[in-house]
């Protein structure tokens, strides 16, 4: 990536994805989507008391270089095409480290055990919370995402919830869940019925239920890779009445109101996995690393870095969550 001279004529810079090059060689070549951002911007150069008047005040910020077009889809501060110019605050997607149900991250990856042998032992020298079972629908330890506004200037009321989010339509209903499906089958997901809430004191009440599969896997812009949608499901999670104590931030990410929430795990292709002794998938040496220790391990391991790339469906906002596929070795 580099930067281009943007101190004299507007500059137009494109280039064409694998598949749009792929397109434009067989002849059916066609714009059909385009994405714009503002990461190289510093609109704090916006200067109000430039000594040449109003027509100066941008003039640091149409001067700044700008970044070359890029062909993947890694853009942090994409732009968003909104009608409703009553939206004064947009959610974010947050993964949950706090609730007991939700699995943190260690090594900063979520650790996703292969078979039960390796959940065993990864739990027994991690300690539990730091790795899930893949496959595993109980319900008992999950990947908990959030939809919220994440300003402590929004704070937890239902008041706050129905004007910033449900009457703004921004209350997220579902999310696409995008995967290397070389590496994983599709995503578990929590139901719809699931319930995300706090009593009138503060305290969690929240009941996630049996995960299910989302099996109804299309492909994705990218080779290799599938998309799932699962549901969000409306949080209650409010400021507690009458005088408790509770302090809901001992439960939830976001420093504000939430909008909905969700809870992921994955199943793998069958073939990864084998247990120690057993002859191991090539994907591990292709792809991964083995006889390998993750620091905070004692057992030798084979280990396969993947990701699941979240966008929710109302405000686009996204999150991507590193995994690694983790199998006890010796």
């Amino acid at each position: 990536m580099a930067f281009l001279d943007n101190s004299g004529d507007i500059i137009l810079d494109a280039v064409l994805t694998d598949d749009g090059r792929r397109k434009m060689a067989d002849g059916s070549f066609k714009i059909s989507k385009f994405a714009l951002s503002d990461e190289e911007i510093n609109y704090a150069l916006y200067n109000y008391n430039h000594p040449s008047g109003s027509a100066y005040y941008d003039l640091e910020i149409l001067q700044t270089p700008i970044l070359e077009a890029v062909t993947n889809t890694t853009l942090i501060t994409g732009l968003l095409s909104l009608t409703n110019l009553n939206i004064l605050y947009m959610p974010d997607l947050l993964q949950n480290q706090k609730l007991t149900v939700a699995v943190k991250r260690k090594n900063n990856t979520v650790y996703v055990a292969t078979n039960s042998e390796t959940y065993q032992k990864v739990n027994a020298e991690f300690g539990r919370g730091f790795c899930l079972r893949a496959g595993s629908r109980s319900g008992e330890l999950a990947i908990v995402l959030e939809s919220a506004i994440n300003n402590s200037a929004v704070s937890y009321t239902v008041t706050n919830q129905n004007t910033y989010l449900i009457s703004t339509n921004m209350l997220d209903t579902a999310q696409s869940v995008t995967f290397n499906t070389n590496l994983i089958r599709y995503p578990i997901s929590a139901a719809s019925t699931a319930t995300w809430s706090t009593d009138t004191n503060g305290n969690w009440s929240g009941v996630l239920g049996t995960l299910q599969a989302r099996t109804t896997v299309s492909p994705a812009q990218r080779d290799g890779f599938g998309t799932a949608i699962a549901p969000m499901t409306r949080a209650t999670i409010w400021i507690p009445t009458g005088g408790a104590t509770a302090d809901i931030t001992d439960d939830i990410q976001s420093a504000g109101v939430l909008g909905s929430m969700n809870a992921l795990n994955i199943q793998i292709p069958p073939e990864l996995k084998t247990t120690s002794g057993q002859t191991a998938d090539p994907r591990w040496v292709k792809f991964g690393t083995v006889g390998t220790t993750p620091t905070g391990l004692t057992s030798t391991y084979s280990i396969l870095p993947t990701s699941l790339e979240v966008t929710a469906n109302t405000s686009g906002a996204t999150i991507d969550i590193p995994i690694t596929l983790i199998k006890y070795d010796s």
